[in-house]
């Protein structure tokens, strides 16, 4: 495999400042345009088009396509450490936001959040886990701390425009865990696919959002 060239290797380095900063103002000019509920969708829109966008230029889409695999990795070595890293984001969701709110949310939510929650982890696994693999594999400050803190800093972009219920701290705390926790099986793996399964089901318990902010409804209502 030849080596990835200057320019890409910087441009994987300066993705997790340049994401959060960059997103931070096309969400304020989209609520701005659009009003809280409509903004905040197409912010995310423009998110995963970047996500996409970056990932394939930097890394390649035949690269990009090689990390969905199956994994067959030195992760196969450490089998209970890896699954519980995969199995805790997923839990924490369920048992916080799924269980507490699916009743009231409803089926169209319940449906609505699995498919915002695929689209959202494959953008997201694609730009932070796939981008650093391909661009700085084996590193651990590039290709693993790195992304991971600008993963979670990405979450004040959103939290900017939609706070959640219990506060940011929680949200933070959960992106920390997925970006330290899933860059490291994505390394040791070196395939996405399980990380890739692992994040839709954490992402897809978000029926609370996916009803109050996705769904069609009368008036602008807050997350």
């Amino acid at each position: 495999m030849s080596r990835p060239s200057a320019l890409r290797q910087l441009a994987a380095a300066v993705l997790p400042v340049a994401v959060p900063a960059v997103m931070l103002p096309v969400f304020r000019q989209a609520v701005r345009r659009f009003g809280d509920r409509r903004g905040y969708q197409a912010g995310f829109a423009a998110y995963w088009t970047l996500c996409w966008g970056m990932a394939l230029a930097v890394a390649g889409p035949p690269r990009l396509v090689e990390l969905w695999r199956t994994p067959d990795g030195p992760a196969t070595q450490r089998r209970g450490l890896f699954r519980g890293i995969l199995l805790l984001p997923p839990a924490g969701a369920i048992t916080t936001e799924l269980i507490p709110n699916a009743r009231k949310a409803g089926t169209t939510a319940v449906f609505a959040a699995i498919g915002i929650g695929v689209t959202n982890a494959l953008a997201e696994e694609a730009l932070w886990r796939g981008v650093p693999m391909v661009v700085f594999p084996q590193r651990k400050i590039l290709g693993w701390l790195w992304p991971a803190l600008g993963f979670t800093a990405w979450h004040l972009v959103p939290l900017s425009i939609q706070p959640h219920p219990r506060g940011r701290w929680p949200v933070l705390l959960g992106a920390g865990l997925i970006g330290l926790g899933y860059g490291w099986a994505a390394q040791r793996s070196g395939s996405l696919l399980a990380v890739s399964i692992a994040h839709a089901a954490t992402d897809s318990c978000g029926v609370r959002a996916a009803r109050n902010i996705w769904l069609p409804v009368s008036g602008e209502v807050s997350g």
